[in-house]
């Protein structure tokens, strides 16, 4: 698949999810969906904002933020707004999540050494849960692939992938820190998004704008950032 074709296949699952048109995500204004299932999600492509919120903010949602542009809803002040806003609720930000679609195929990432690589799948991957040190590789519990490199028997680094997007798997990397800055991340991260694609999925990458280390990585690994989203969750 080309880029567009990789977009239009993520707007087509998020539609899904949202119970909403695909068109939503690529229309020049602002688009407001009122739901009694969600309480608050925004995303952009760039274009406009798409924000999902319950009836209680729905109206509000509405008023201040129809004609403001996508990347001014997301910076400081609106963002001081709608946190406030949600915690008349109960409710708070998760934070930003940048995402990442694997664009660029990358060659060129040499293969770290002194390590050893094993590949997990779904009916060996619940192993790992005894390792409790990659929460941004696993969510311990919609994974569904796996890559870790050992030192010996130690498991020093792992990208793991889930699939709570269908189609869309979501690559996560965590390296235990004597072991960063030589290239296991990349490695792992660039290997296994081929194996994703092998398989006919879409892999895509999430992290958030001041995550250096990690946008370092998904842009050393042939990802680019395509959507945002913010979402709110309990206090």
């Amino acid at each position: 698949m080309n880029k567009l074709e990789k977009i239009k296949l993520v707007k087509n699952q998020l539609a899904i999810e949202w119970k909403c048109d695909s068109n939503v995500f690529s229309e020049d204004n602002n688009v407001f969906i009122e739901s009694n299932h969600c309480f608050f999600k925004m995303i952009t492509f760039g274009k406009n904002v798409v924000i999902k919120a319950n009836p209680l903010i729905y109206n509000w949602c509405i008023e201040h933020f129809k004609e403001v542009p996508a990347c001014d809803i997301m910076d400081g002040e609106n963002l001081f707004a709608i946190e406030t806003k949600l915690r008349e609720f109960g409710k708070k930000l998760a934070g930003e999540h940048v995402r990442y679609l694997h664009l660029n195929n990358i060659n060129t990432i040499n293969k770290p050494h002194n390590y050893e690589y094993k590949l997990f799948n779904e009916d060996n991957i619940k192993d790992l849960y005894i390792n409790k040190a990659f929460e941004n590789a696993l969510n311990y519990e919609r994974d569904v692939i796996a890559l870790g490199a050992y030192n010996g028997t130690e498991l020093v680094a792992l990208a793991g992938a889930d699939d709570y997007m269908g189609n869309l798997w979501q690559i996560g990397i965590d390296t235990l820190p004597e072991h960063r800055n030589n290239g296991l991340a990349s490695y792992l991260v660039n290997t296994l998004a081929y194996e994703i694609e092998s398989r006919g999925m879409l892999p895509y990458y999430t992290t958030w704008s001041p995550n250096i280390a990690s946008t370092t990585v998904a842009l050393n690994t042939g990802f680019l950032p395509i959507w945002v989203e913010y979402f709110a969750e309990d206090i």
